[in-house]
Order: C-alpha cells, then sequence, then structure tokens
C-alpha cells in the first residue's frame, strides 16, 4: 500500500515559486491574493508548519487559528512564507505587543 501526500502538480508550484524567490522572477504581486497569518509562530509537528489568526484563506474563515502545512520557505524580512500548498503573508510575531 502506498500514499500520495500531494499530487505533482501540487509539487511542482512549490518548485517554480521557490525557484523564483531567489531571482528577478519574484514579484511581489504573487502574494497578493495569499493568507495573512497574525500573530504567527514557528511549530515542529514533526516537519516545522506556521500557526496564527488567519485572514483571506480560501478554506479557514477569518479570524481563526491555523496551522500550516510544511514551511519550504520562509523570509522574514519580506513578511512572506510558503508551505507546500500556498503563500503565506505574516503579521506579527506570536508575543508581540501591540504599540
Amino acid at each position: 500500500m502506498h500514499h500520495i501526500f500531494a499530487d505533482a502538480a501540487t509539487l511542482a508550484r512549490l518548485a517554480d515559486d521557490i525557484g523564483k524567490v531567489g531571482s528577478e522572477r519574484f514579484d511581489r504581486s504573487m502574494l497578493d491574493h495569499a493568507p495573512f497569518l497574525d500573530e504567527y509562530a514557528l511549530i515542529r509537528q514533526p516537519a516545522l508548519s506556521l500557526t496564527g489568526i488567519v485572514t483571506g484563506h480560501p478554506r479557514i474563515s477569518d479570524g481563526h487559528r491555523c496551522l500550516s502545512t510544511q514551511i519550504f520557505y520562509l523570509d522574514l524580512e519580506r513578511g512572506v512564507a510558503r508551505t507546500i500548498n500556498r503563500w503565506y503573508r505574516l503579521g506579527r510575531p506570536h508575543g508581540f505587543e501591540r504599540q
């Protein structure tokens, strides 16, 4: 018996996006419809993933805490993360005091 955890099309999109982030092909407009994750934190389960309060996710209602799939790219300076399924725009890290 075998299990497929990600289809070929999902993995191809992931590979294409990872290729773009280190080149001139990275366009910030790729993130226009990416969910926003506020009060985010990195967690291990066993793979590294994100948790936070989500807005704009296609399957999770705004204002709910979500748990992402495995992270494959994280850039805190740009405020973005790429999981196996999608980009996330990052807000404040968990525990960050509001000014």
